[in-house]
């Protein structure tokens, strides 16, 4: 039985069910755990870059993980990536960011992609990581940054219906993409509408940082 211990560590409440759903899908024998500091969103909002402050929590999130026995740790916040990088090469366990698995998937389909946040910080530094990867990999790749105002309130609402539809609607007026990805984990709910609504593949995190973290620890 393959019961390695995964820990997520999440900013928002929003994003555990798509991964618990993703590790279900993908996954199901690992023995998954969750983090959640739903401060973190809050605290990063109010900067506009990542404090000295935000990235020793980071560090101690992650090395809480380990001393609770961690294999490996998922990080499902995507505004912290400089962070999370930091805190992954002082730790002896795997740490991984979010979305590069699904940036590798979606440069397979072309140069032309589009990229959805719901929580606007994330935009930049999704950007940032995805500039970083397409240099060394598919240097002629363009990303364009769609930020959804209102989807995440209406998520912590309880509106899901509204977030979805505030992402789709969002997805089908993207234009010359080949093809659009949904930046947060918490988005993954919206992805069938969005597919719906767009006429080029669309992409969320969740499946794609599963598939790459038990590939990781399976050695191929």
């Amino acid at each position: 039985m393959d019961s390695r211990r995964i820990t997520v560590i999440h900013a928002t409440e929003a994003s555990m069910a798509p991964v618990t759903d993703a590790f279900d899908r993908n996954w199901s024998e690992a023995e998954l755990t969750h983090i959640l500091d739903d401060g973190l969103s809050r605290d990063r909002q109010r900067q506009p870059q990542l404090t000295d402050d935000l990235r020793r929590r980071i560090h101690r999130l992650a090395a809480y993980a380990a001393d609770c026995g961690a294999e490996a740790v998922l990080f499902a916040c995507s505004a912290f990536g400089d962070a999370i990088e930091a805190a992954a090469r002082q730790m002896a366990i795997p740490v991984l960011k979010p979305n590069e698995a699904m940036f590798r998937a979606a440069l397979d389909c072309g140069d032309e992609l589009a990229l959805l946040v719901t929580f606007e910080p994330a935009g930049p530094a999704m950007a940032a990581e995805f500039g970083e990867l397409a240099n060394r990999a598919q240097p002629s790749a363009r990303l364009t940054t769609v930020y959804v105002p209102g989807a995440l309130d209406a998520l912590r609402r309880g509106d899901e219906s509204k977030h979805n539809s505030l992402i789709a609607a969002a997805a089908g007026r993207v234009s010359g993409a080949d093809a659009i990805m949904l930046g947060q984990f918490s988005m993954a709910c919206a992805n069938a509408d969005c597919e719906s609504a767009a006429s080029v593949p669309v992409f969320t995190s969740p499946d794609a940082a599963v598939g790459q973290l038990r590939s990781l620890l399976h050695g191929n």
